[in-house]
Protein backbone atom coordinates (compact mmCIF):
# COMPACT_ATOMS: atom_id res chain seq x y z
CA UNK A 1 0.00 0.00 0.00
CA UNK A 2 1.19 3.88 -0.51
CA UNK A 3 2.29 5.72 2.31
CA UNK A 4 4.09 9.04 2.27
CA UNK A 5 5.97 9.04 5.19
CA UNK A 6 8.24 12.11 3.73
CA UNK A 7 6.59 15.10 1.43
CA UNK A 8 9.66 15.35 0.05
CA UNK A 9 9.74 12.25 -1.84
CA UNK A 10 6.14 13.17 -3.09
CA UNK A 11 5.79 15.84 -5.73
CA UNK A 12 1.64 15.49 -5.96
CA UNK A 13 1.44 14.97 -9.52
CA UNK A 14 -1.70 12.48 -9.24
CA UNK A 15 -0.16 9.59 -11.40
CA UNK A 16 -1.05 6.90 -8.60
CA UNK A 17 -4.49 8.04 -7.78
CA UNK A 18 -5.13 8.13 -11.83
CA UNK A 19 -3.74 4.13 -12.01
CA UNK A 20 -5.49 2.98 -9.29
CA UNK A 21 -7.89 0.35 -10.91
CA UNK A 22 -10.40 0.40 -7.74
CA UNK A 23 -10.60 4.04 -6.77
CA UNK A 24 -8.76 3.11 -3.48
CA UNK A 25 -6.48 6.86 -4.19
CA UNK A 26 -7.49 10.75 -3.11
CA UNK A 27 -5.54 13.42 -2.95
CA UNK A 28 -5.53 15.07 0.23
CA UNK A 29 -4.64 18.62 0.52
CA UNK A 30 -1.98 19.78 3.75
CA UNK A 31 -1.97 23.47 5.53
CA UNK A 32 -0.06 24.33 2.38
CA UNK A 33 -2.70 23.26 0.03
CA UNK A 34 -0.37 20.52 -1.30
CA UNK A 35 -2.07 17.15 -2.49
CA UNK A 36 -1.12 14.26 -1.12
CA UNK A 37 -2.32 10.55 -2.14
CA UNK A 38 -4.71 9.02 0.77
CA UNK A 39 -5.26 5.57 0.49
CA UNK A 40 -8.67 4.26 1.67
CA UNK A 41 -7.81 0.92 3.45
CA UNK A 42 -10.98 -0.94 2.39
CA UNK A 43 -10.38 -0.16 -1.16
CA UNK A 44 -6.45 -1.33 -2.04
CA UNK A 45 -6.43 -4.57 -2.91
CA UNK A 46 -2.40 -4.23 -2.91
CA UNK A 47 -1.46 -4.35 -5.91
CA UNK A 48 1.25 -2.55 -6.19
CA UNK A 49 0.51 -0.49 -9.31
CA UNK A 50 0.46 3.19 -7.11
CA UNK A 51 4.19 2.56 -6.28
CA UNK A 52 5.52 0.99 -9.69
CA UNK A 53 3.91 4.04 -11.62
CA UNK A 54 5.77 6.92 -9.10
CA UNK A 55 8.21 7.79 -11.40
CA UNK A 56 9.24 10.69 -8.89
CA UNK A 57 10.65 7.87 -6.87
CA UNK A 58 11.54 5.35 -9.37
CA UNK A 59 15.15 6.09 -10.15
CA UNK A 60 15.50 7.03 -13.40
CA UNK A 61 18.96 7.51 -15.55
CA UNK A 62 19.20 10.85 -17.35
CA UNK A 63 17.85 10.92 -20.95
CA UNK A 64 20.37 13.33 -22.33
CA UNK A 65 24.11 12.40 -23.13
CA UNK A 66 26.53 14.29 -20.84
CA UNK A 67 28.15 17.61 -22.66
CA UNK A 68 29.43 20.38 -21.41
CA UNK A 69 27.37 22.69 -23.64
CA UNK A 70 23.78 22.16 -24.81
CA UNK A 71 21.94 23.20 -27.56
CA UNK A 72 19.11 25.93 -27.31
CA UNK A 73 16.74 27.96 -29.36
CA UNK A 74 15.66 31.24 -28.75
CA UNK A 75 12.08 32.12 -29.87
CA UNK A 76 9.75 34.29 -30.43
CA UNK A 77 6.05 34.45 -31.99
CA UNK A 78 5.34 36.69 -34.57
CA UNK A 79 2.04 37.81 -33.74
CA UNK A 80 2.05 40.78 -31.57
CA UNK A 81 -0.87 40.36 -29.81
CA UNK A 82 0.34 36.39 -28.70
CA UNK A 83 3.18 37.94 -27.73
CA UNK A 84 1.90 40.46 -25.67
CA UNK A 85 -0.36 38.10 -23.62
CA UNK A 86 2.27 35.45 -23.53
CA UNK A 87 4.67 34.86 -20.27
CA UNK A 88 7.53 35.30 -22.60
CA UNK A 89 8.20 34.53 -26.61
CA UNK A 90 4.99 32.87 -26.92
CA UNK A 91 6.33 29.53 -28.25
CA UNK A 92 3.59 27.42 -26.30
CA UNK A 93 0.96 28.93 -28.20
CA UNK A 94 2.21 27.86 -31.53
CA UNK A 95 2.62 24.74 -30.58
CA UNK A 96 -0.43 24.02 -29.10
CA UNK A 97 -2.37 25.64 -32.22
CA UNK A 98 -0.54 22.94 -34.32
CA UNK A 99 -2.29 20.06 -32.25
CA UNK A 100 -5.59 21.75 -32.30
CA UNK A 101 -5.44 22.19 -35.85
CA UNK A 102 -5.18 18.87 -36.15
CA UNK A 103 -8.40 17.99 -34.25
CA UNK A 104 -6.01 17.35 -31.01
CA UNK A 105 -6.67 18.24 -27.33
CA UNK A 106 -4.31 20.02 -25.19
CA UNK A 107 -3.92 19.78 -21.48
CA UNK A 108 -2.58 22.98 -19.00
CA UNK A 109 -2.77 25.10 -16.01
CA UNK A 110 -5.64 28.25 -16.02
CA UNK A 111 -6.71 30.22 -13.48
CA UNK A 112 -10.24 29.49 -12.56
CA UNK A 113 -12.89 32.53 -11.69
CA UNK A 114 -12.04 31.97 -8.22
CA UNK A 115 -8.44 32.61 -8.48
CA UNK A 116 -7.52 29.04 -7.78
CA UNK A 117 -5.23 27.23 -10.42
CA UNK A 118 -6.28 23.90 -11.94
CA UNK A 119 -5.22 21.78 -15.27
CA UNK A 120 -7.61 22.07 -18.22
CA UNK A 121 -8.83 20.42 -21.19
CA UNK A 122 -9.39 22.49 -24.42
CA UNK A 123 -10.33 21.14 -27.92
CA UNK A 124 -10.31 24.43 -29.74
CA UNK A 125 -7.48 27.37 -30.65
CA UNK A 126 -10.49 30.12 -29.14
CA UNK A 127 -9.96 28.66 -25.77
CA UNK A 128 -5.73 29.35 -25.73
CA UNK A 129 -5.94 31.97 -24.46
CA UNK A 130 -7.28 30.71 -21.14
CA UNK A 131 -3.77 28.73 -20.45
CA UNK A 132 -1.58 31.06 -21.96
CA UNK A 133 1.04 32.71 -19.01
CA UNK A 134 2.56 31.31 -16.24
CA UNK A 135 0.75 30.21 -12.52
CA UNK A 136 3.22 30.32 -9.85
CA UNK A 137 1.18 27.72 -7.68
CA UNK A 138 1.06 24.27 -8.36
CA UNK A 139 -2.06 23.30 -9.93
CA UNK A 140 -5.01 20.97 -9.46
CA UNK A 141 -4.88 17.78 -11.80
CA UNK A 142 -8.36 16.38 -10.53
CA UNK A 143 -8.91 13.88 -13.45
CA UNK A 144 -6.74 15.08 -16.27
CA UNK A 145 -4.50 11.86 -16.52
CA UNK A 146 -7.44 9.86 -16.94
CA UNK A 147 -8.64 12.53 -19.37
CA UNK A 148 -5.71 12.16 -21.67
CA UNK A 149 -5.93 8.58 -21.57
CA UNK A 150 -9.23 8.75 -23.32
CA UNK A 151 -8.31 11.14 -25.64
CA UNK A 152 -5.09 8.99 -26.57
CA UNK A 153 -7.03 5.97 -26.93
CA UNK A 154 -9.60 7.79 -29.34
CA UNK A 155 -6.49 8.30 -31.67
CA UNK A 156 -6.59 11.88 -31.07
CA UNK A 157 -3.02 13.78 -30.72
CA UNK A 158 -2.35 15.31 -26.89
CA UNK A 159 -0.44 18.10 -25.89
CA UNK A 160 0.37 18.12 -22.34
CA UNK A 161 2.26 21.04 -20.64
CA UNK A 162 2.95 21.50 -17.06
CA UNK A 163 5.41 20.93 -14.26
CA UNK A 164 8.90 18.24 -15.23
CA UNK A 165 6.95 16.65 -12.05
CA UNK A 166 3.70 16.25 -14.15
CA UNK A 167 4.80 15.46 -17.45
CA UNK A 168 6.94 12.78 -16.03
CA UNK A 169 3.99 11.52 -14.04
CA UNK A 170 1.88 11.31 -16.90
CA UNK A 171 4.19 9.56 -19.43
CA UNK A 172 4.71 6.85 -16.68
CA UNK A 173 1.14 6.66 -16.48
CA UNK A 174 0.16 6.53 -20.27
CA UNK A 175 1.31 2.93 -21.54
CA UNK A 176 3.78 3.06 -24.20
CA UNK A 177 1.27 1.75 -27.25
CA UNK A 178 -0.33 5.46 -26.68
CA UNK A 179 2.44 7.70 -26.30
CA UNK A 180 3.15 7.87 -30.05
CA UNK A 181 0.14 10.95 -30.27
CA UNK A 182 1.08 12.00 -26.98
CA UNK A 183 3.38 15.51 -27.11
CA UNK A 184 4.38 17.06 -24.16
CA UNK A 185 5.99 20.23 -22.58
CA UNK A 186 7.51 21.25 -19.69
CA UNK A 187 9.11 24.28 -18.37
CA UNK A 188 12.25 25.45 -16.48
CA UNK A 189 10.79 25.50 -13.01
CA UNK A 190 12.30 26.82 -9.81
CA UNK A 191 9.57 25.32 -8.02
CA UNK A 192 5.56 25.27 -7.16
CA UNK A 193 4.44 27.45 -4.37
CA UNK A 194 1.63 27.17 -1.52
CA UNK A 195 -1.88 27.27 -3.20
CA UNK A 196 -2.87 28.58 0.35
CA UNK A 197 -0.31 31.03 0.76
CA UNK A 198 -1.71 32.52 -2.77
CA UNK A 199 -5.44 31.93 -1.60
CA UNK A 200 -4.66 33.97 1.29
CA UNK A 201 -2.68 36.57 -0.32
CA UNK A 202 -5.87 36.89 -2.68
CA UNK A 203 -8.38 37.05 0.18
CA UNK A 204 -5.83 40.01 1.60
CA UNK A 205 -5.75 41.90 -1.44
CA UNK A 206 -9.76 41.87 -1.84
CA UNK A 207 -10.18 43.94 1.67
CA UNK A 208 -9.77 46.71 -0.87
CA UNK A 209 -12.38 45.81 -3.05
CA UNK A 210 -13.51 42.99 -5.64
CA UNK A 211 -11.38 41.65 -7.59
CA UNK A 212 -11.94 41.04 -11.18
CA UNK A 213 -7.89 39.89 -12.55
CA UNK A 214 -5.09 38.69 -10.87
CA UNK A 215 -1.81 38.23 -12.84
CA UNK A 216 1.30 36.29 -11.61
CA UNK A 217 3.76 38.54 -13.69
CA UNK A 218 1.91 41.10 -15.84
CA UNK A 219 4.45 42.18 -18.82
CA UNK A 220 2.30 45.65 -18.61
CA UNK A 221 3.92 46.67 -15.12
CA UNK A 222 7.74 47.60 -17.12
CA UNK A 223 8.27 44.87 -19.58
CA UNK A 224 8.93 41.25 -19.64
CA UNK A 225 11.83 41.50 -17.78
CA UNK A 226 10.55 43.09 -14.35
CA UNK A 227 8.30 40.39 -12.29
CA UNK A 228 5.34 42.42 -10.32
CA UNK A 229 1.82 40.48 -9.91
CA UNK A 230 -1.12 42.24 -10.29
CA UNK A 231 -4.61 42.81 -9.00
CA UNK A 232 -7.20 44.37 -11.34
CA UNK A 233 -10.63 45.60 -9.44
CA UNK A 234 -14.08 46.03 -10.58
CA UNK A 235 -13.75 49.90 -9.97
CA UNK A 236 -10.81 49.72 -12.85
CA UNK A 237 -8.15 50.16 -10.67
CA UNK A 238 -4.72 47.92 -11.13
CA UNK A 239 -2.48 47.72 -8.24
CA UNK A 240 0.80 45.86 -8.41
CA UNK A 241 2.85 44.63 -5.94
CA UNK A 242 5.78 42.21 -5.46
CA UNK A 243 5.20 40.03 -2.23
CA UNK A 244 4.25 36.89 -3.55
CA UNK A 245 7.17 37.04 -5.61
CA UNK A 246 9.64 37.90 -2.98
CA UNK A 247 8.31 34.90 -1.44
CA UNK A 248 9.16 32.72 -4.37
CA UNK A 249 12.77 33.61 -4.62
CA UNK A 250 13.39 33.30 -1.52
CA UNK A 251 11.94 29.66 -1.85
CA UNK A 252 10.23 29.49 1.79
CA UNK A 253 6.96 28.49 0.42
CA UNK A 254 7.60 25.41 -2.16
CA UNK A 255 6.60 22.47 -2.29
CA UNK A 256 9.07 20.16 -0.01
CA UNK A 257 9.68 17.61 -3.32
CA UNK A 258 10.99 20.67 -4.95
CA UNK A 259 14.17 20.55 -3.11
CA UNK A 260 14.79 17.14 -4.06
CA UNK A 261 13.45 17.23 -7.51
CA UNK A 262 15.45 14.87 -10.10
CA UNK A 263 14.47 16.66 -13.10
CA UNK A 264 17.07 18.69 -13.49
CA UNK A 265 18.14 20.29 -16.92
CA UNK A 266 19.78 16.92 -18.64
CA UNK A 267 16.98 14.35 -17.16
CA UNK A 268 13.96 15.85 -18.77
CA UNK A 269 11.07 13.58 -19.71
CA UNK A 270 9.28 15.70 -21.69
CA UNK A 271 9.42 16.04 -25.42
CA UNK A 272 10.06 20.13 -25.40
CA UNK A 273 11.32 22.20 -22.62
CA UNK A 274 10.51 26.06 -22.67
CA UNK A 275 10.64 28.95 -20.52
CA UNK A 276 12.17 32.39 -20.16
CA UNK A 277 15.77 33.54 -21.90
CA UNK A 278 17.26 34.97 -19.53
CA UNK A 279 20.56 36.58 -20.42
CA UNK A 280 19.78 36.38 -24.03
CA UNK A 281 20.83 39.90 -24.40
CA UNK A 282 24.47 38.34 -23.79
CA UNK A 283 24.05 36.11 -26.52
CA UNK A 284 21.71 37.71 -29.11
CA UNK A 285 20.71 41.47 -29.30
CA UNK A 286 17.96 41.09 -31.57
CA UNK A 287 15.93 39.23 -29.17
CA UNK A 288 16.58 40.95 -26.52
CA UNK A 289 13.80 43.59 -25.77
CA UNK A 290 10.73 43.87 -23.11
CA UNK A 291 8.42 42.11 -25.23
CA UNK A 292 9.69 38.57 -23.99
CA UNK A 293 12.04 35.45 -25.48
CA UNK A 294 11.30 32.05 -25.10
CA UNK A 295 14.08 29.70 -24.20
CA UNK A 296 13.47 26.40 -26.06
CA UNK A 297 14.98 22.73 -25.81
CA UNK A 298 14.02 19.84 -27.58
CA UNK A 299 14.71 17.04 -25.78
CA UNK A 300 13.57 14.17 -28.19
CA UNK A 301 13.33 13.76 -31.57
CA UNK A 302 9.55 14.27 -31.76
CA UNK A 303 10.07 17.51 -29.73
CA UNK A 304 12.70 18.76 -32.34
CA UNK A 305 9.30 18.13 -35.03
CA UNK A 306 7.06 19.87 -32.76
CA UNK A 307 9.13 22.98 -32.94
CA UNK A 308 10.10 22.54 -36.75
CA UNK A 309 5.90 22.30 -37.19
CA UNK A 310 5.63 25.31 -35.04
CA UNK A 311 8.39 27.15 -36.26
CA UNK A 312 6.48 28.70 -39.24
CA UNK A 313 4.99 31.33 -36.48
CA UNK A 314 8.11 31.73 -35.01
CA UNK A 315 11.35 33.85 -35.26
CA UNK A 316 14.09 31.22 -34.02
CA UNK A 317 17.57 31.46 -33.53
CA UNK A 318 19.88 28.18 -32.79
CA UNK A 319 22.30 28.84 -30.23
CA UNK A 320 24.89 26.39 -28.46
CA UNK A 321 25.44 27.67 -24.04
CA UNK A 322 27.38 26.12 -21.63
CA UNK A 323 24.97 24.19 -19.29
CA UNK A 324 26.16 26.43 -16.66
CA UNK A 325 24.25 29.07 -18.26
CA UNK A 326 21.23 27.03 -17.18
CA UNK A 327 21.89 27.38 -13.92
Amino acid sequence: MLEITEKSKCCGCSACQAVCPHDAITMSRDALGFAYPSVAADKCVKCGLCIRVCDFNNKNEATAEACDTIKVSAARNRDDSVLENSQSGGVFTSLATDILNGNGTVYGAAMNADFTVSHHRIDSVSSLPSLRGSKYVQSDMDDMFRRVREDLESGRKVLFSGTPCQVAGLVSYIPERLRHNLHTVDFICHGVPSPAIWHDYVSYMSSSGKIVGASFRDKSEGGWKRHVETFTYDDGRKVARESFRVLFYKNIMLRPSCAACPYHYDNRKSDVTIGDFWGIGELSARFDGDEGTSMVICNTDKGRSMLEDAGRSLDICELAVGKDFLL
